[in-house]
């Protein structure tokens, strides 16, 4: 086999390996067809399962907890709390957890004016985040946020512990 032939089959060789898809130019783009993309939803409309949408942790100020403090609730709550509340608010809910050391310092959540706020403004605030908190319901059920709610509520003295 001359060098010449060889050559010759390499370059085949690599020019079949090519494919036409390099191209990025405008003409050659990924589209949906008119009859392919979703289809809007009928005005007022609900989608099944779903539940009252809020917007921001103000919009839940007038929700009632009703999620009674059993001693199972709170022991859940606390479970909760200590996995997920505590880096920021420490171990006891006063504030200090070791995050503060990076970011604001959160609240001591046994603050007159965090006392002051209704259970279903704490329930948003675990829900939709605060100033400087941010959400906290991913993963967390609907009945896990008020038995957070019932811990902060025994954190601030306002339940008494079983």
């Amino acid at each position: 086999m001359s060098l010449r032939t060889a050559l010759l089959a390499a370059l085949l060789l690599g020019a079949a390996g090519c494919a036409n898809d390099w191209r990025t130019d405008m003409w050659y783009q990924p589209s949906l067809r008119p009859e392919d993309a979703p289809r809007p939803q009928p005005e007022h409309s609900v989608p099944l399962g779903a539940g009252p949408h809020y917007e921001s942790r103000d919009d839940t100020g007038d929700l009632v907890n009703p999620v009674a403090p059993t001693p199972a609730s709170l022991a859940h709550g606390k479970a909760l709390f200590l996995a997920r509340c505590a880096p920021c608010h420490g171990a006891e809910g006063h504030g200090g957890g070791p995050v503060s050391r990076f970011f604001p310092p959160a609240p001591d959540l046994a603050y007159a004016t965090v006392q002051a706020r209704s259970d279903g403004y704490i329930w948003g605030t675990i829900s939709y985040g605060g100033k400087a908190m941010p959400p906290a319901r991913e993963g967390l059920s609907v009945r896990d946020r008020w038995d957070l709610v019932n811990q902060v509520r025994l954190i601030q003295g306002r339940i008494h512990a079983p």
